[in-house]
């Protein structure tokens, strides 16, 4: 199991707020480096493709209210998760994403540092929430 987690990012708004932006699939667009493209199938699936890489189709898993949701590989040959835990910090949100995969040894030395630095992205612009 490969684990990577994205440093934290603060966002000035109530953690029910966030955690309600961040349920619906729209929201992740924003999120998205500017040069990814990005689908949206319905507001629980979507997909995105970044450079060379695969499409990556993506479904809201699960949730747990306010604190964590939990999306998901939606078919492809790598089963993995990208969590996204939520704390109340000051009256503030902090976010952090957790990317949780099966991935084998070989495949882990080539993914983990891009895989790191999307996951980097993606929590810089959480900010636009």
């Amino acid at each position: 199991m490969m684990t990577i987690e994205s440093s934290t990012a603060l966002v000035a708004s109530p953690m029910k707020d966030v955690f309600e932006k961040l349920t619906k699939a729209s929201t992740y667009e924003r999120l998205m480096p500017e040069e990814a493209s990005f689908r949206i199938s319905d507001e629980s699936h979507f997909s995105f493709k970044l450079g060379s890489m695969p499409v990556i189709p993506l479904k809201m898993e699960r949730q747990t209210p306010h604190s964590q949701i939990v999306l998901a590989a939606d078919g492809g040959n790598v089963p993995f998760e990208l969590h996204v835990n939520l704390r109340t910090v000051e009256e503030q949100t902090q976010v952090q994403l957790v990317f949780e995969g099966d991935v084998n040894p070989m495949m882990q030395m080539m993914v983990k540092k891009p895989l790191t630095q999307f996951l980097e992205a993606l929590i810089s612009n959480v900010q636009k929430l």
